[in-house]
């Protein structure tokens, strides 16, 4: 076989074997436990990094703005637009190729002929009437900035996704320590009445009332722990750590920053600065470029070209050619699919300004709902603490009067856990009113990131 023939057959069968060997040396089993244990690795890492210390609410933000999922693959978005609009850009560049080639005549050829012999070509271009890749390049770079305006405001929602998880944890805490607090009176309830039962001096029902209470509060327990460790799992979840991390928080949450304003000021302050009306200009602009491109397509285009090749072949009139001019296209006629898309995107821009109306309104009444969402939760908060207050008074005097034997031992034991009930509802309603006011933040767009905290200090 000649060498040429050889050489031929020998390149693609090394690469199809190469790629035969890749495939077979892949295995899913090796590569998950790899993945698992460098990952675990690394989540050990962050957990030795970060869970030094109780933490507060700025340092759960503060780590979940550089670890949760969402930010990141934000950023990332973010960065593929700017490749995105830099790709845009290279369309008012010039276009430069270069080829190269050998040829090798294995038969005999007549003496005036190379039987060897290379050639190369290169070839610029540069467009000169183009209308369409300036409006292509301004909507790439609305799209870049769009992405940034996108990626804040995922942080934004990341900050009130954290600070609600916090709350739930720090109210589950409370909500614990309430229960067990609850639990033990209604131990030494139990063995009080149960032992007044055994002589005689209560109903054995009510005995049983009272251990049944005990055991009630028990099981409630029981389940805030288990609550506990599930709300533990989300906020660390959040935080871009594992769920069985060990977690203390400190408590501290920092002052509540409550809006200032009339309903109607607060509507007009997250209109001017909400991120989703900001996304929705920029998308109205991004369709207004997509028309003027559709409308690119019924002008000509130019531009120009320059070519140069060589050869080392004998035979050529000349060995150096050069080509130089202009070029120029113009659809006439392409069974009006141009129109048709011109149309489509005056249709496509009709509709992004729709949506962007939509918004508009959908900002007004989340605020709207906000807003009446903090004022619910401070009038709620303060009627369960009144509930309470009235609860505990009335087991207070149902208590005493049961132990004078003024009143059945049932009612005391039913308005303790009366009181129980109220007690709980008040804890879990201690810090609604925060988590309402953060949602009023992010409603209205006002949700401040931690270097814009540090900066207004």
């Amino acid at each position: 076989m000649p060498p040429s023939r050889l050489f031929q057959w020998t390149i693609p069968g090394l690469l199809l074997l190469a790629l035969a060997a890749g495939c077979a040396r892949f295995d899913p089993v090796r590569a998950r436990r790899d993945h698992t244990e460098a990952f675990t690795s690394n989540l050990a890492a962050r957990v030795e990094a970060e869970l030094t210390r109780p933490l507060s609410l700025d340092d759960c933000v503060r780590i979940a703005l550089s670890n949760n999922y969402a930010v990141r693959k934000a950023d990332l978005d973010r960065e593929l637009y700017r490749i995105g609009k830099n790709v845009a850009f290279t369309a008012f560049l010039p276009n430069v190729a270069a080829s190269a080639g050998y040829t090798i005549y294995e038969k005999e050829m007549p003496q005036q002929h190379e039987r060897r012999f290379g050639t190369a070509d290169l070839t610029a271009g540069m467009p000169v009437f183009m209308p369409s890749t300036w409006f292509l390049y301004a909507a790439a770079r609305h799209g870049y900035a769009a992405a940034g305006v996108a990626a804040r405001y995922v942080r934004q929602t990341i900050v009130l996704q954290t600070s609600v998880r916090y709350f739930n944890v720090l109210v589950q805490l409370d909500t614990i320590a309430a229960l067990e607090t609850q639990l033990d009176a209604a131990r030494q309830t139990a063995d009080r009445v149960g032992g007044l039962a055994d002589e005689g001096l209560a109903a054995r029902w009510e005995g049983d009332q009272a251990r049944m209470a005990a055991d009630l509060r028990e099981s409630e327990l029981n389940q805030a722990r288990r609550q506990l460790a599930v709300l533990r799992g989300e906020l660390l979840h959040d935080l871009g750590l594992p769920p069985d991390a060990p977690l203390e928080l400190s408590g501290d949450t920092g002052e509540p920053r409550l809006p200032q304003g009339d309903l109607e000021d607060l509507v007009l302050q997250a209109l001017e600065v909400h991120p989703e009306l900001a996304l929705a200009d920029r998308q109205v602009v991004i369709q207004d470029h997509q028309v003027r491109q559709a409308f690119c397509d019924f002008l000509p285009t130019i531009s120009l070209f320059s070519t140069g090749s060589w050869t080392g072949n004998d035979l050529a009139a000349h060995a150096e050619n050069w080509v130089s001019g202009f070029q120029g296209a113009w659809t006439l006629f392409d069974g009006l699919a141009n129109v048709a898309r011109y149309r489509a995107a005056k249709v496509e821009r009709q509709q992004t300004r729709l949506e962007r109306e939509n918004t508009f309104l959908s900002v007004m009444v989340g605020v709207v709902a906000a807003e009446a969402a903090v004022r619910d939760a401070a009038e709620t908060a303060r009627i369960r603490r009144r509930a309470y207050d009235v609860a505990a008074a009335k087991w207070a005097d149902y208590d005493a009067k049961a132990r004078e034997g003024l009143l059945p031992l049932s009612d005391a034991l039913d308005a303790r856990a009366a009181m129980d009930l109220a007690q709980v509802a008040m804890v879990r309603s201690r810090y609604q009113e925060r988590i309402a006011i953060a949602s009023l933040e992010l409603a209205m767009g006002l949700t401040l990131l931690p270097q814009e905290n540090s900066g207004r200090e």
